[in-house]
């Protein structure tokens, strides 16, 4: 999967950078996959064994910080296991350590219980007018989405070092590794592994501004996929969205990373009508690349034609700046996966 997951983000970077464009998933639950199919009773204990199965491999997968290599990054045993917070962080700030000229961290954000979102910039030689974006967990059950999104950050790292040709050769690059923070906390502790929302239990892939109206007027506290109270209500919408708008004039297209569902995604989420002045054709044709490059698991189409949902990351990227944006849906059977 990680090998998938480089492989699309490159592709993306790369129809980026081709100038191909000028310019949600349903929840499962605990009983039924992505499938729909009813999981046996050994799938629904092994959701329940999950992160005690990770911090055996922890154990067993340990001192990776203190062998990480330039160039050999993707090798690192950190890689071999899905990680806490904790672990995420350190590693990447100590790729930050050993890479002083290529990557920087700052904050964009903050999370419901105050946890810093931080977005890591990487740079080849001299930093370029133009960037990319890249997200993941902003659903917080979702670790392969960080994992994939970790690996790419590692092997761009260890491409550069290898003198190898990368998209960071044509723009600056913006990794945020974990941007629900609190609610992916809360999917390492018993009985939570299948936490989606964050800590005020919003969904923050539901939490943007809309631009078209929900039929659905009183959405429960209990769904999995509720909006919050209002538009941008949550502080790692409303931060994001901030730094967003600030780098405007930097940034050419974002991805976001989730999963499980073997796609590549591109707006309209919240309606099925077409975008209009070609930018169909035009998204059309870069999904296509990207989920060549994913492989046979990966199909292209609308957030839309999945299902509808409003108030999305993609739609509010796309409705506000008028530029590609796609989500990358890792392919798999269920949230609990193999690294």
């Amino acid at each position: 999967m990680k090998a998938i997951a480089i492989l699309a983000l490159a592709s993306s970077a790369a129809a980026f950078a081709a100038g191909d464009i000028d310019l949600n998933e349903t929840t499962a639950g605990l009983l039924r996959g992505p499938d729909r199919k009813l999981l046996t009773n050994a799938q629904v204990q092994a959701i329940h064994n999950d992160a005690d199965v990770n911090r055996h491999c922890h154990w067993a997968n340990g001192g990776y910080l203190e062998t990480l290599k330039r160039g050999k990054y993707a090798a690192s045993k950190f890689h071999n296991c899905f990680r806490t917070s904790d672990q995420i962080f350190a590693y990447v700030d100590e790729l930050v350590k050993q890479n002083p000229t290529l990557l920087k961290r700052e904050k964009i954000s903050c999370t419901v219980r105050g946890k810093p979102i931080y977005a890591y910039k990487l740079t080849s030689g001299r930093s370029k007018k133009k960037s990319l974006y890249f997200q993941s967990l902003a659903h917080a059950r979702e670790w392969i989405a960080g994992s994939s999104n970790l690996y790419a950050l590692s092997s761009i790292l260890d491409d550069i070092a290898n003198g190898k040709k990368t998209a960071a050769d044509k723009f600056n690059l913006y990794f945020v590794p974990i941007v629900n923070i609190d609610g992916y906390d809360i999917s390492w502790t018993n009985g939570k592994r299948l936490q989606r929302k964050n800590a005020n239990e919003v969904d923050l892939n539901r939490n943007w501004l809309q631009f078209t109206t929900n039929p659905k007027t009183k959405i429960p506290l209990t769904d999995e996929t509720y909006p919050g109270p209002r538009p941008a209500s949550e502080p790692e919408t409303q931060g994001i969205a901030k730094w967003l708008h600030e780098k405007n004039s930097e940034l050419s297209g974002w991805v976001d990373v989730h999963s499980v569902l073997g796609a590549i995604l591109y707006p309209y989420g919240d309606t099925k009508d077409r975008i209009g002045n070609g930018d169909d054709e035009k998204f059309q044709r870069l999904g296509r690349n990207v989920a060549a490059a994913a492989g046979r698991n990966y199909r292209s189409q609308t957030a839309g034609s999945y299902g509808v949902a409003y108030g999305a990351f993609d739609d509010y990227l796309y409705r506000t700046y008028k530029k590609p944006v796609v989500t990358i849906e890792v392919a798999g059977r269920h949230f609990v996966a193999h690294v």
